[in-house]
Order: structure tokens, then C-alpha cells, then sequence
């Protein structure tokens, strides 16, 4: 019988403690558990968002003076350089043919100009004769040279077809340059001359007629050579294209040594001025080919670090950051083809690299050169840049979704050893910065029907307050009135509260 009391006792125990339990749970039951903040006031910081990548901050393209082929490079990626040391040289043979091109057409231009401008009779003879013989050898010599680069299989190198080219330009200025002054001659001199026409007028006309045709029988030969080119390359057809228009030139050297007195001493003041604007015309074109030719050694225009660009001219993602051949890669090598139009080297300043951010059109308009920024590099956690804007870019570029964006560049100080050109990061730009305002997280403000609120604890309750919202920014909001310093605003479990619901707070 006590067992049995001992039992009965202990089970009244039990529902009187499991009675406790229940009702110590029921009380806490219809409580929400919720974080705060305490509010206060302090800094806002209005920031645009914008990814992006490390660029060269200073950097200065290395492009060739023509197309053609690169002879040797001189360094290797990544390598230190002055301003001044050598980069690379061009193969030379082809830029020395456009150079004895150019001096032929300049010899024949100074040829036309003395026989328009001879004063008397006697000294016509010697002179142009002279003139006429030193243009013809020089343009034998250069169609010479033509056709031993075709014979030796030079055409089937793209410098050769840019020479042919470059020859039929000169051809095409030698022969507009003849034609103008046999057409300023003719009305300025021999039109206007009374009949019977002077004989020494007529040789004169004659003289220049016949300089103007053998310089379109050159311009059609160079222009057969080179269509020969660029559509046999070093074939039998092109050899004799090249072979026909070095024979062209050898007859107008026979003429031109056969040539006597045929300009007679008359008023020619538009012919020389005509003949003299040829001559100036050629003279410019020789000092360009001596200059390409010169320039045919790529030089470090600044003092920096040398980066080997794929030809499409762009600095290479990956620069100085090594894997593959420079082949596999489209990088310059020797033998390799490079043309004006992409630069095969850049010289890049790495104490100065800079951070491209790619801005949203809507967004870009806030931003001011000036502005601080902090840019975060996707390779580097931990570590961020303080910075400034230096400039926004002009022209819009189209970014990988598909909308438009405006480049803003930023210097990343202190970013030399670490970061290397195309690492992609983000920049954060203060774009406005309030002082002394009150502010919440934004997950703290919801909105019913345009009203704005938020909730508070008070009593061990939550309380709706209606605040007024200022500025935002991705992580706080500005609130301009309804809640003062002090209050504890709840910013969690928002989704289970009403006016007046019991919170616990964590």
C-alpha cells in the first residue's frame, strides 16, 4: 500500500510540473523572435554599383609604319624598356624597293619641271635630255628591282602586293602630274600662239605629249603587274607581268637617251607651276618612303614594360600572366605579318594601372570626375583600393547582357607586384554622402498601400511606426521623419508581425 501511495504521488507530481511546462510554453507560445537595431544617426553614403577590369593607367601603342613582315624581335613579354630601345625591325627589302619607287617619280617630276622651264634653245637640249635620261635609268632601276623580288618568289609575301600597289600610286600621280602639264602648256602656250604655230612651240607640245603617254604606258604596265600579283603570286604570269613592265620602263630610258631639243623658250609660267606642283608631289612621297623605311625599326616610345597584343591590337587578357606559345596565342613573332592598322607591342606603365567600370546609362549621368570609389578585385578577397574618378568615357559600349554602359576610369594606387591587366573587379562610387541623418537597414522598411513604416519594440511588443523615406542605397535607407534616435527597430521576422504582436527579442 505506501508503494502504491509512492506511485500515486509521484504521477500528481508529474502532472502538476508537465502543468507548469505547458503553461510556461503557452505563455511564450504567441511570442515572434526578432533581431533590432538601435537607431541612431550618423553617415549615409549614396554609392553607384559597376563591374569592371584592370587596365593600363599610361600606355603608348607601338605600330609599324607599313605593312610587311617583322625581320626579329628584340624582346621577350613582359620585359623592361626605355624609351628608344628597339622592339622589333621589319623585313626592310620591300620598304627599299618603295623608297627607289619614289625616287624614280621624283627624278621624272624634276625631268618634267626642266624641260617646261627652259629659257633658251641651246640649253633645252642639254638640260632635259640630261633630266629625261636620269628619270628614265632611276625608273628602270626601280622596275628592275621589282621584277628580281616577283622572279625570286617575293610575291608571294604580302609586302610584295603592298608594293605593287605602292607602284601603281606612283604610276597614277606620275601620269596625272604629265597630264596636267601637257594640258597647261597647251592652253596657257600653244593654243593661244597665232598661226602659223612657232616649230619650237610644236616640238614643246610634242615633248610634253609624248612624256605624258610613256608615263600612262608606265601606269598600265604597274597596273598589270599588279593585278599579275594578287592573283598568281609567284607564278610565270606575274614573273612576266613583272618582266613586261621592267621592259616598259628600259624603252622609255632608250627614248628618253634618244631625246632631243624639244621645248622652245615661251612664256610657260602654268606649265612650270603646274610641273613645280609635281615635283613638290613627288618629293613628299619620297620623304615618306624614307621615313617608312626608317620607322621600319620599332622603337619603346616611353619607358615601361613591353606587352605583345593579338592582332586584333587589343592588350592581351592575360598579360604578362604567361600559358601558351605566342603563336597559339596571335601574338607577334618573327615571319609574322603586322600592318599599321593594329599595333603588334604596347608599352604599359605598371606603377599606373587603372580600374575600367562599366556604368549603367542611367546611373553614369550622378557620376563627377573627383568622385572617391573603392574598388574590390575579384582575385584579391580581402583587400580593396581607395580611389578617385579620373574620367568618364564618352562613347557607350554594350555590355554582356546587352545593355549600355559609358566607361569610368579609376587609378588603382599602390596596385604594382599584385594586380595584373584584365583582372575583373567591382567599384563602389560615392556619389552622395549625408552627414548626420537617421537611417535603417532597408529590409527594416515595408509599405502598405504608399505608406511606409516600420517596427519598433515597446512594452515587449512590436509597434507600427509610419516613417518618411529619404535617399537609398542598396544596404540602408534615410529616414527623413517618424522615428527618432533611441528606438529599437526590427529588422527580422517582419513577415509574422502586426501592431500590438508579442516579440522576443534574439
Amino acid at each position: 500500500m505506501p508503494r502504491k501511495s509512492v506511485l500515486v504521488g509521484a504521477a500528481a507530481s508529474v502532472l502538476v510540473l508537465g502543468g507548469v511546462a505547458w503553461a510556461f510554453l503557452a505563455r511564450d507560445a504567441g511570442k515572434v523572435e526578432v533581431s533590432v537595431e538601435k537607431v541612431g544617426t550618423g553617415r549615409l553614403e549614396v554609392t553607384v554599383s559597376a563591374a569592371g577590369s584592370v587596365a593600363p593607367g599610361s600606355k603608348a601603342d607601338v605600330f609599324p609604319p607599313a605593312a610587311g613582315t617583322l625581320a626579329s624581335i628584340e624582346v621577350t613579354e613582359g620585359q623592361e624598356v626605355r624609351a628608344g630601345d628597339v622592339i622589333a625591325v621589319m623585313d626592310t627589302k620591300p620598304l627599299e624597293l618603295q623608297v627607289a619607287q619614289a625616287q624614280a617619280a621624283y627624278d621624272a617630276a624634276l625631268a618634267q619641271a626642266d624641260g617646261v622651264s627652259l629659257q633658251t634653245p641651246s640649253s633645252a637640249d642639254e638640260r632635259a635630255a640630261a633630266a629625261a635620261v636620269t628619270a628614265a635609268w632611276s625608273a628602270y632601276e626601280a622596275a628592275q628591282k621589282q621584277y628580281d623580288l616577283v622572279a625570286s618568289g617575293g610575291a608571294s609575301d604580302p609586302a610584295a602586293v603592298q608594293q605593287a600597289q605602292a607602284a601603281v600610286a606612283l604610276a597614277q600621280a606620275a601620269y596625272d602630274a604629265a597630264q596636267a602639264a601637257y594640258q597647261a602648256y597647251k592652253t596657257s602656250v600653244y593654243d593661244p600662239a597665232p598661226e602659223p604655230k612657232d616649230p619650237a612651240i610644236v616640238e614643246a607640245l610634242a615633248a610634253l605629249e609624248e612624256a605624258r603617254d610613256q608615263a600612262q604606258s608606265a601606269l598600265e604596265a604597274a597596273q598589270a603587274n599588279l593585278a599579275a600579283v594578287q592573283s598568281a603570286g609567284a607564278s610565270p604570269i606575274a614573273v612576266a607581268s613583272a618582266k613586261a613592265a621592267r621592259d616598259q620602263a628600259w624603252a622609255a630610258y632608250q627614248a628618253a637617251v634618244a631625246q632631243q631639243q624639244k621645248l622652245a623658250r615661251t612664256d610657260t609660267r602654268k606649265a612650270r607651276s603646274s610641273a613645280a606642283s609635281g615635283v613638290e608631289a613627288a618629293r613628299k612621297a619620297l620623304e615618306y618612303a624614307v621615313d617608312v623605311l626608317e620607322r621600319a625599326t620599332l622603337r619603346a616610345p616611353i619607358d615601361g614594360t613591353v606587352v605583345f597584343n593579338s592582332p586584333a591590337g587589343g592588350l592581351a587578357a592575360s598579360a604578362l600572366g604567361g600559358g601558351g606559345s605566342a603563336a597559339a596565342a596571335g601574338k607577334p613573332v618573327v615571319g609574322g605579318t603586322v600592318s599599321p592598322a593594329a599595333a603588334p607591342f604596347s608599352v604599359v606603365v605598371f606603377d599606373d594601372l587603372a580600374f575600367e567600370a562599366q556604368v549603367d546609362e542611367a546611373d553614369v549621368v550622378d557620376i563627377k570626375p573627383g568622385m572617391k570609389a573603392t574598388v574590390s578585385l575579384d582575385s584579391l578577397p580581402g583587400r580593396s583600393f581607395s580611389t578617385t574618378v579620373e574620367r568618364i568615357g564618352t562613347a557607350s559600349v554594350v555590355t554582356p547582357t546587352g545593355g549600355t554602359a559609358f566607361p569610368v576610369v579609376l587609378r588603382l594606387p599602390g596596385a604594382k607586384g599584385s594586380v595584373l591587366l584584365g583582372m575583373n573587379g567591382t567599384a563602389e562610387i560615392v556619389v552622395e554622402s549625408l552627414e548626420d541623418v537617421v537611417s535603417v537597414p532597408v529590409e527594416a522598411v515595408l509599405e502598405d498601400a504608399g505608406q511606409s513604416y516600420v517596427f519598433v519594440v515597446e512594452g515587449g511588443k512590436a509597434k507600427r511606426i509610419d516613417v518618411e523615406v529619404g535617399r537609398m542605397t542598396e544596404t540602408r535607407a534615410q529616414i527623413l521623419g517618424g522615428l527618432a534616435p533611441g528606438k529599437s527597430v526590427i529588422i527580422s521576422g517582419l513577415s509574422n508581425l502586426k501592431d500590438g504582436t508579442p516579440v522576443e527579442v534574439k
